[in-house]
């Protein structure tokens, strides 16, 4: 063995959760079975229509990619619906449209990966697995929002950090390590950094780009402080509810 190649570290198998969304039974079975058996360590769970998947996806968001078909019910329409709204509240779960139909006739499908039907079995595994490598490679884990935030003014990145927790999703804007826009859901801004910094549980993703115009105009950390007063005033008063 060469010395490089010794020093090159192992990649291993990765776990990973599958949802495969595909009208047609048959082959949705033939899929979910070639699946397992090209990555033993894959979860596949496979369903017959979006709105079984948009269910499933309300109590358990731990995906890691989903497969789906866009034609239902001989229309694209549902199939564009499912793919936009997972985009918009699951930005973290890699999207593969896997359909017959022409690309060009699939529009406004820009946060999934086309794949033309049919195709063979490695292709698709080799897809699956490298957007997962590219997600987790992205993720944030074992760090507290605030902190992050600090590191990222501390490195002066230009950046676009995704908070997300069970289908709620933010933005945090950074150029050049200054925090210029925050939005979470209607709020923006100062307000929307507070609703962020709120969630007790999160899953955090990295962008390397910043497109928003600047709004906030304070130092990131006295709005950590402000956040951490009205913390402790709302801990307060909780506190004095449950002694009355």
């Amino acid at each position: 063995m060469k010395n490089e190649d010794r020093d090159q570290p192992a990649r291993l198998p990765l776990t990973g959760n599958i949802l495969l969304v595909d009208p047609d039974g048959f082959l949705a079975e033939m899929m979910e079975d070639g699946l397992r058996l090209a990555r033993p360590k894959w979860r596949v769970i496979a369903m017959r229509h979006p709105n079984e998947a948009l269910a499933l996806l309300e109590g358990y968001s731990e995906l890691d990619a989903i497969v789906t078909e866009i034609v239902f019910d001989h229309s694209p329409e549902e199939g564009k619906r499912f793919v936009a709204e997972v985009g918009r509240r699951w930005p973290d779960i890699a999207v593969f449209v896997m359909t017959a139909r022409d690309r060009d006739e699939l529009g406004g499908l820009d946060t999934a990966e086309y794949i033309a039907k049919p195709r063979d079995m490695d292709f698709l595994v080799s897809r699956i697995d490298r957007a997962i490598r590219r997600q987790r490679e992205s993720r944030v884990r074992g760090i507290s929002l605030p902190t992050f935030l600090q590191i990222l003014e501390l490195e002066r990145k230009s950046c676009t950090v995704f908070v997300s927790h069970a289908g709620r999703v933010g933005e945090l804007y950074f150029r050049d390590g200054r925090l210029i826009q925050a939005r979470s859901g209607g709020s923006e801004g100062e307000e929307a950094l507070f609703e962020l910094l709120s969630m007790r549980e999160h899953s955090l993703r990295v962008v390397d780009r910043c497109d928003a115009d600047a709004v906030i105009t304070s130092s990131l950390a006295a709005l950590l402080m402000e956040w951490s007063v009205r913390e402790d005033h709302a801990r307060n008063a909780a506190a004095d509810q449950e002694k009355e």
